[in-house]
């Protein structure tokens, strides 16, 4: 497909040769580092402080639940508690080695992670924007009793900031108004956009095709940063992690097919805690070693990968901090295994059946808190660094932890929940487009942008009306990209695409493997990280491939977050029977979608719905699922050259009458009208209602036309089992039931799998024969 790489084979015989996977290869002392000028005696005690405050605070979250925490021994937790104690240097040691403009992500055991980032970030910060990250949290500041003043030292801003951040994540556990994400979220989703954390994820695995799609964005956008994936051991045997890791470590973006040779700038951190919940990773449900062998299947430079003592936070640090110059390089990305172990259970319930007594005594006498506690005591940092750190210094720092965690767990448990009026606030975004920021308005195509000459009537066909709308985005707004199986030179499984290519380049117009969940999660990590893609899944049968994370993650952030941030992109599908592709090419699956709140979804019938609708859910803030009819693409329509869109929620009466109400969308809206004519020769006369988007569902338009003709029939391609019709049809009854004259029909596919057959399919498929036939028999 790709005409520069020609894809030959010379059958000779040979072997494969696999680069050696370093394991341990960290072999310094703590005095190495200190000589080496890469360990101040501040940042070492940082370290420590920071395993402390996540240690702490799962302690807390321990006692809480046994009733033994004395600052709170009267309060009831209720959430979940998937602890990371034992796994501190996971969090500190990489985290600290990132930089201020670096993201990351996170899993369900992820309260470390946001700790240490929060912390890192803070820690980083100039003078100024310590003071600005404090004016713009006086809320939590009034709260928490505290107040300070532009005159305060460093030290005291710092100490400040530190106890918001303590507080709003001990808040947000115990889902309060003052958590991160407003209490919504919770621990196993906590997350501080602002901050350059994006999240951790209740869904194993769910993160890291987000994380590759962020790293993409940082790509595209030439910014220096990158993406730290933190994610379990029991997660890089999932499809969906898999898919990333082939995604991040495309050829495309390293050989010379894009503008520019630069790998995408991610560390993938497998934190090995030996253990999927209670399934072990090495002996029972892997069959490597090392799960650091997995790179081996994706990048002929096995992603730079090694295996590092997870218990040791200098060797983590410094795996991260080489990892950070290979990804400024160019040669990204890496993978790093981090081998640590978790004292607790997957959760509290867990009874730790599974384990072995003198295996976690073995762990814990190797404990990355208490080790470097000792390293600490022995190490020699030089006078003007403040010199020795005493075992006083260490235990005032440990006391300084706990009081900080337990004044600020008390103002957390004290404050407001959520009010009940806010409970579904967050689940769209409400942003509206101002214009296209200066830096992405500047758009500048490689070819001169096409245009699609009409006929006599103005009319072009579907298939032209889509890729005009989105060429028109594209030249309009460099953060629109588009990317999907076989889009770029293929031009698309029907054509769609053809001229995107030539016109704006690979860098935004790109193949991707076939992953179908690995692509709309990389598109969900580049929407939340300032881009608008536009995705593209040959047929929306596959979509069942991609359910998590379109349920799941675009259309939960939004919501998860508190409205932190929005998740701007456009899946393009396609549906509908007609040609004889049978039951895995020929569904019509829109109410899968329908049924998940935080997607809006999208069905046009026609060239100029085609071209106004795509062009607003690109603009749009949400993410939407925007279904395309395979027998519409020929169909012809006029199509306005000038600018136009189409508002997202807004039906179409595209017949007037006044006997009965037909409602329909996609395919079906032809069939409508062409039942409506044969209707008409007998002297019923049939309104016609497009509804174009399902969600949001325009009930006034319907309800306005059922008033009127007291008759109403639902008719789509799709089966009639459980489907968005049965939707339509419970809206109608709640609002204009008492104008209805009968019975509300539909007319959908039988409850079946669509048939190859000519003649079957013919039978399976609703069309205006057939809904002529329901309306005279029911009416």
């Amino acid at each position: 497909m790709v005409k520069e790489i020609r894809s030959v084979f010379e059958c000779k015989r040979d072997n494969l040769k696999l680069k050696p996977i370093p394991v341990c290869s960290y072999q310094k002392s703590i005095d190495d580092e200190i000589k080496e000028s890469n360990l101040t005696r501040e940042e070492a005690l940082e370290l420590l402080e920071q395993m402390y405050m996540i240690r702490e605070l799962e302690d807390m979250l321990v006692q809480i639940k046994a009733g033994l925490y004395k600052p709170l021994q009267k309060f009831s937790y209720t959430g979940p508690t998937h602890l990371s104690i034992g796994q501190e240097a996971t969090a500190a040691g990489p985290i600290s080695a990132i930089g201020i403009n670096d993201y990351i992500t996170s899993s369900h055991r992820g309260h470390g992670d946001a700790i240490a980032k929060g912390y890192n970030m803070i820690k980083s910060m100039d003078d100024d924007n310590l003071l600005k990250f404090l004016e713009s949290r006086e809320e939590y500041i009034e709260a928490i009793g505290e107040n300070y003043h532009s005159s305060d030292s460093r030290e005291v801003l710092e100490e400040k900031a530190l106890m918001l951040h303590t507080y709003r994540m001990i808040a947000e556990l115990f889902g309060k108004a003052h958590g991160y994400c407003r209490g919504v979220g919770g621990g196993m989703h906590i997350a501080d956009f602002e901050l350059g954390h994006l999240g951790a994820n209740a869904i194993v695995g769910g993160h890291v095709p987000i994380a590759v799609g962020a790293a993409m964005s940082v790509r595209y956008k030439k910014q220096d940063s990158l993406v730290l994936c933190l994610a379990g051991d029991g997660a890089f045997s999932n499809g969906v992690v898999l898919e990333s890791l082939n995604i991040a470590a495309m050829a495309q973006f390293k050989n010379g097919l894009m503008s520019r040779k630069f790998g995408v700038p991610i560390i993938f951190g497998i934190v090995n805690n030996q253990y999927a919940m209670s399934g072990q990773s090495a002996g029972e449900i892997t069959g490597v070693d090392f799960l650091a062998a997995r790179a081996a299947g994706f990048d002929n430079d096995l992603m730079h990968a090694e295996v590092v003592d997870g218990m040791d936070v200098l060797a983590s640090r410094d795996a991260v901090k080489r990892a950070k110059e290979i990804i400024k390089k160019g040669k990204g990305p890496v993978l790093i295994e981090f081998m640590t172990y978790r004292y607790k259970g997957h959760s509290l319930s867990d009874p730790l059946t599974y384990r072995d007594r003198d295996e976690l005594a073995q762990w814990r006498d190797r404990d990355a808190i208490a080790t470097f506690e000792e390293k600490l005591k022995e190490a020699k940092f030089p006078k003007d660094q403040g010199g020795k750190i005493t075992p006083e210094d260490i235990k005032a720092l440990n006391k300084k932890v706990y009081d900080r965690n337990a004044a600020m767990a008390r103002y957390a448990a004290d404050v407001d929940f959520p009010e009940d009026s806010s409970m579904l606030t967050h689940l769209f975004s409400l942003k509206t487009e101002d214009g296209v920021p200066k830096e992405f308005s500047n758009s500048k195509p490689l070819s001169p942008i096409p245009k699609y000459k009409r006929d006599d009537n103005g009319q072009i066909n579907a298939r032209f009306a889509i890729r005009e709308a989105i060429i028109e985005e594209m030249a309009r707004d460099s953060r629109v990209v588009t990317f999907g199986e076989d889009i770029a030179d293929y031009g698309g499984a029907f054509g769609v695409t053809n001229d995107l290519l030539k016109t704006f380049g690979r860098d935004r117009v790109f193949n991707i493997s076939i992953s179908e969940a690995g692509m709309v999660g990389a598109a969900v990590g580049m929407a939340m990280t300032g881009l608008k893609p536009i995705v593209e899944i040959m047929y929306n049968d596959f979509i069942m491939q991609a359910l998590d994370q379109i349920g799941n993650q675009a259309a939960k952030w939004s919501y998860m977050s508190g409205g932190q941030i929005s998740v701007p992109m456009v899946l393009r599908t396609t549906i509908g029977g007609g040609k004889g592709y049978a039951g895995q090419h020929s569904q019509s699956l829109e109410a899968l979608v329908t049924h998940i709140p935080g997607l809006k979804v999208v069905a046009p019938a026609s060239p100029y719905d085609f071209k106004g609708l795509l062009k607003s859910a690109i603009r749009d803030d949400n993410p939407v699922i925007f279904f395309e009819h395979q027998l519409i693409y020929n169909s012809l329509g006029v199509v306005p050259e000038e600018e136009y869109m189409i508002p997202l929620g807004k039906a179409s009466v595209v017949r007037e009458g006044t006997d009965i109400t037909i409602v329909c969308w996609s395919y079906m809206v032809e069939q409508s009208l062409n039942a409506a004519k044969i209707l008409e020769e007998d002297g019923i006369s049939a309104e016609v209602i497009d509804i174009r988007t399902l969600v949001p569902l325009d009930i006034d338009t319907i309800a306005d036309s059922v008033k009127k003709t007291n008759q109403v029939v639902v008719t789509a391609q799709e089966v009639a089992q459980s489907g968005f019709m049965s939707e339509i049809i419970t809206q109608i009854q709640e609002v204009a039931f008492d104008w209805l004259d009968g019975p509300i029909q539909r007319l959908g596919a039988p409850n079946g799998i669509p048939p190859s057959a000519q003649n079957l399919e013919k039978l399976f498929l609703p069309d205006a024969e057939k809904l002529v036939r329901v309306i005279k028999e029911k009416y």
